[in-house]
C-alpha cells in the first residue's frame, strides 16, 4: 500500500498534463501511486498521459464527462494511500512538496489536512510568476472558523489529506461548478481535524484564460453556495461567524457582478452583505499592496 494516492483530474489539458506529471515524478518522496482520471478529454490528453507508462504507479483512467468533483471522487473511490494529494492537471509542484507534507503529517495524528503556500504563474507570452491574491496564514495550524474568513488553500494543488478524513463522507460535492475542494475542506476542519499549514511555497498555480479558477462570478456564487449550504452549527458564536461569512460572499457576488456589468443584480447582492463592505476594503486594498509594481520576489523553491 502506498504512502501516497495522487489524484489529477484532467480535462482537455494535453498542453500541460506532461509537465504536471514530470513534477511529479521528480518527487524527493517516492511511496506513491498516481491516479490520472480523464473526464472525457476530446484532445490528445491520453498519448500524453501514456508518455509516463514505463512508471508503474500510474494508473489512467477515462470517464464520460461530469465535472471535477466527480472525477476527483472517481480517483478517491481507486485510492489505496493513507494519505490523499491532488493535483491539477495544469499546476506543477516543487520535488519537495510531497516530503514537507509527509513530514508534517508524522507530527501529529490529529492533523487531517495539511497544504502549502503557492505561487500563481500566468500563462501568458511574458509567463510572469507572481505572489498570491492574498496573504498567507499568520499561523501554522487552523480551525474552521479561520476558513469561513476565506479558502486559504488557494487551489486544491495544495493540499493533502489523511484517508481517514472521508469515512462516512460522500466526498466533493457535484452540485458545485467550482469550490467543490473548499466545501470538503471546510467539512474536515468542522469535523474537529486539525489544519496544519506549510509555509513554502511547493505549487506553482497556472492561472489560464480557459480555466474553470477565472470564473469570478461563478467561484463568487459556488463560495456563496458553500456558505449556505455547506456550512452548519447550532452553536450561537458559530453561526454569527457564518453569517458574516455570509455577508461577505455577498459582496464578493456583488463586485463580480458589478465587473460583469450587471449593476442592478451588484446592487441587490450588496444589500445582503453591506455589514462587509468594510471587510471587503481591507482585503481588496491588501490586493493591491501585495501586486504593486516592483521586481517580484519568488520563493527560492520556486519551480
Amino acid at each position: 500500500m502506498p504512502n501516497f494516492s495522487i489524484i489529477i483530474p484532467v480535462y482537455n489539458a494535453s498542453a500541460y498534463i506532461e509537465q504536471s506529471l514530470a513534477s511529479v515524478f521528480a518527487q524527493s518522496y517516492r511511496d506513491f501511486e498516481v491516479i490520472v482520471v480523464d473526464d472525457g478529454s476530446t484532445d490528445d490528453t491520453v498519448d500524453r498521459v501514456h508518455k509516463f507508462s514505463d512508471h508503474q504507479s500510474l494508473r489512467y483512467v477515462y470517464q464520460t464527462n461530469a465535472g471535477p468533483a466527480a472525477a476527483r471522487n472517481t480517483g478517491l473511490q481507486l485510492a489505496k494511500g493513507e494519505l490523499i494529494a491532488f493535483l491539477d492537471a495544469d499546476d506543477l509542484w516543487h520535488p519537495r512538496k510531497l516530503e514537507a507534507h509527509f513530514e508534517r503529517m508524522q507530527t501529529s495524528g490529529k492533523i487531517g489536512l495539511s497544504f502549502n503556500w503557492f505561487e500563481v504563474l500566468y500563462d501568458r507570452p511574458e509567463g510572469d510568476r507572481l505572489m498570491p491574491w492574498f496573504a498567507p496564514p499568520t499561523k501554522s495550524t487552523l480551525q474552521w472558523q479561520d476558513f469561513l474568513i476565506r479558502n486559504w488553500t488557494g487551489t486544491s494543488s495544495t493540499v493533502v489529506i489523511r484517508a481517514d478524513c472521508l469515512k462516512g463522507r460522500r466526498g466533493f460535492d457535484a452540485r458545485f461548478r467550482t469550490g467543490e475542494d473548499y466545501q470538503l475542506w471546510l467539512e474536515i476542519a468542522q469535523d474537529g481535524w486539525e489544519v496544519s499549514f506549510i509555509p513554502d511555497a511547493l505549487t506553482t498555480y497556472r492561472k489560464r484564460p480557459s480555466s474553470l479558477t477565472v470564473d469570478y462570478l461563478q467561484i463568487a456564487l459556488d463560495e456563496l453556495l458553500v456558505m449556505k449550504q455547506g456550512v452548519q452549527s447550532d452553536n450561537p458564536s458559530a453561526k454569527a461567524a457564518i453569517n458574516l461569512a455570509i455577508a461577505r460572499r455577498q459582496v464578493d457576488v456583488a463586485w463580480a457582478y458589478f465587473r460583469s456589468g450587471k449593476k442592478q443584480l451588484a446592487w441587490e447582492s450588496l444589500k445582503q452583505g453591506y455589514r462587509a463592505i468594510p471587510q471587503f476594503l481591507v482585503e481588496r486594498l491588501t490586493r493591491k499592496w501585495l501586486h504593486r509594481p516592483r521586481n517580484p520576489l519568488i520563493s527560492a523553491k520556486a519551480l
